[in-house]
C-alpha cells in the first residue's frame, strides 16, 4: 500500500475540530483521490456524498505532483478537487461531490432573427451577385456554447435556452463551466455597448461642368495653418475618414456648392446597440397591384383574383457597427439608391406590375476611431421626371388635352453624400449631445449653397 504524506497540524494546542487546523499533503507517487479523502473522513469525522457516476469514476482516478502547505480546510479542498476537476460542497460534516454542476445565465437581448438577400445584377449575367443571409441570434449563441464545451471535453450535455426570457442553463463539468462563463461575460459586455451614429445625406445636382460626378481630388479642409488633401476617388479609403478636429460640415458643404446645387435630405441619429443593424431610410412606397390565379364565378365567368404589393424606391442605409477591444468602432456600411427608369408608369393609376427602377449599390466595411467622421461619395443617380407644361384647366379636359399641352421628360444627374460619424456610449457617464460632438450647425440658406 502506498503511504500518502499527510500532516494535520494542530493551530491550537488542544483544538479538536478540522476548521481550526492547518493542513499539508505531499504527493510524489500517483495515488487515487479516495484514498485522500479517505484519510480525512477518518480525521474530521466527515461523511461524504457523491451525487454522479462520473464523480465516482474520477476519485478512483489517481492523481500525482502534488504539494500542500500549511492551508485550512477550506483552501484544501478547494486545491484538491480543482486538481480532480470536480465539484464539492462542504455543509457542516457533509462533503457532497459532483461532476457536473448546474448554472443559470442571463443575457439581455431582444428575441429576433434576419433573413433576407442582396442582389446586384449587371448586362452581362455572369457577373451578377446575389447573397442570401439568415441570421439567428439565439441559434448562433447555442451552437457557439455547445462548442465550447466539445472543445473543452467530449463528453458535454447539450445548454437550454430560453428565448424569451433571455436565459441559459448549462449543466457542465468544471472546466467546462469556467469556459461557458468567460464566453458569457465576454458577450455581454460586447451586447451592452452602444453606439450613436450621427448620418447626414445629402445631394448634388450636378452641374453641366460636373456631370461625371464631384472631383474629390480638389477637396481640402485647414486645421490651423495646415491643409488635409483628399484623394478618396469616390471611394470609402483611408483618405476619406477624418478626425473630430479637421472635420467640419460647413467646409464641406461649401465645396459641394462648387459642384451643384445641394439639398440635405436626412439627418438622423441612430442609437443601436453593438453588432445591431440600423437601417435609414428616406424614400417613397409604391403600391401596384398583380394578378395571383383566375377562377370562375357562379356563372362560369372568368374571375381575375389581384395581390397588393408596393416597391419602395429612394435611399437605403444599411449600417452595422461592431466596437472593438480598443474602443474603435468596425461600421459595415450598405447604402443602396434606387430611382425610377421611366416616370411615366407612375402617371397609371392601375398599375399592375411594379415600375422599373434603377439601383446603385455599394458595401464596404470600415474601421473607425471614437467619433471620427466618414465622408461617401461617388454614388450617381440620374433623377427623371416627367414634366406637364399647358394652359391651366384646358389641359385636363379629356379629348381635347393634348391640343393644349405636352409632356417633356428631364433627367438630372445627382450624386449623394454620406457624412457619417459613430460615437461609442458609455452608459456609466452621464453624457449630453455635446459630449458626443453634436452642435448647431447652419442652416443651408445660411452658407448660400441652395
Amino acid at each position: 500500500m502506498k503511504k500518502i504524506f499527510i500532516l494535520f497540524i494542530a493551530v491550537f494546542l488542544f483544538a479538536s475540530t478540522c476548521d481550526k487546523r492547518l493542513f499539508s499533503l505531499q504527493v510524489v507517487n500517483p495515488i487515487s483521490l479516495k484514498s485522500i479523502l479517505s484519510d480525512l473522513v477518518n480525521e474530521c469525522k466527515i461523511n461524504i456524498i457523491i451525487k454522479d457516476k462520473e464523480a465516482k469514476n474520477k476519485i478512483s482516478q489517481n492523481i500525482e505532483f502534488l504539494n500542500i502547505e500549511n492551508v485550512s480546510l477550506d483552501e484544501f479542498l478547494k486545491i484538491l478537487f480543482q486538481k480532480a476537476n470536480l465539484f464539492y460542497e462542504l455543509n457542516e460534516n457533509k462533503l457532497i461531490i459532483s461532476n457536473y454542476k448546474t448554472k443559470t445565465f442571463r443575457i439581455d437581448f431582444i428575441p429576433n432573427s434576419i433573413t433576407g438577400s442582396t442582389n446586384i445584377d449587371s448586362d452581362d449575367d455572369t457577373n451578377s451577385i446575389k447573397t442570401d443571409y439568415n441570421f439567428n441570434f439565439w441559434d448562433n449563441l447555442k451552437n457557439n456554447i455547445i462548442q465550447i464545451l466539445k472543445n473543452t471535453d467530449s463528453d458535454y450535455k447539450e445548454p437550454i435556452i430560453d428565448k424569451n426570457s433571455g436565459l441559459i442553463t448549462v449543466t457542465a463539468n468544471k472546466n467546462q463551466l469556467k469556459e461557458v462563463k468567460s464566453y458569457i461575460n465576454d458577450l455581454n459586455n460586447r451586447l451592452h455597448k452602444e453606439v450613436l451614429i450621427d448620418v447626414k445625406i445629402y445631394t448634388v445636382m450636378l452641374s453641366d461642368s460636373h456631370k461625371t460626378g464631384i472631383d474629390w481630388s480638389k477637396f481640402s479642409l485647414s486645421l490651423s495653418s495646415q491643409s488635409v488633401p483628399i484623394n478618396a476617388a469616390n471611394i470609402i479609403g483611408r483618405n476619406s475618414v477624418f478626425k473630430e478636429a479637421v472635420f467640419n460640415v460647413e467646409g464641406l458643404l461649401n465645396f459641394l456648392a462648387k459642384n451643384g446645387n445641394v439639398n440635405s435630405i436626412s439627418n438622423p441619429k441612430i442609437v443601436t446597440l453593438n453588432n445591431q443593424k440600423a437601417i435609414i431610410k428616406v424614400g417613397e412606397t409604391i403600391n401596384y397591384k398583380y394578378a395571383s390565379s383566375v377562377t370562375t364565378d357562379n356563372n362560369g365567368n372568368p374571375a381575375t383574383e389581384y395581390n397588393i404589393e408596393n416597391k419602395f424606391v429612394g435611399v437605403l442605409l444599411d449600417i452595422t457597427p461592431q466596437i472593438s477591444d480598443n474602443n474603435e468602432v468596425i461600421l459595415s456600411i450598405n447604402p443602396r439608391i434606387s430611382a425610377f427608369k421611366d416616370p411615366t408608369q407612375l402617371t397609371n393609376s392601375n398599375r399592375e406590375m411594379p415600375p422599373d427602377t434603377q439601383e446603385n449599390t455599394l458595401i464596404s466595411v470600415v474601421r473607425l476611431k471614437d467619433g471620427d467622421t466618414l465622408v461617401l461619395g461617388g454614388l450617381i443617380t440620374d433623377d427623371k421626371q416627367l414634366k406637364i407644361n399647358g394652359i391651366p384647366i384646358l389641359r385636363e379636359i379629356p379629348l381635347i388635352k393634348y391640343l393644349f399641352s405636352s409632356k417633356e421628360k428631364i433627367t438630372t444627374k445627382k450624386e449623394l453624400v454620406f457624412v457619417i460619424t459613430p460615437h461609442i456610449i458609455d452608459l456609466n457617464k452621464k453624457n449630453t449631445l455635446i459630449d458626443y460632438g453634436f452642435k448647431k450647425l447652419p442652416s443651408l440658406e445660411e452658407l448660400d449653397v441652395r
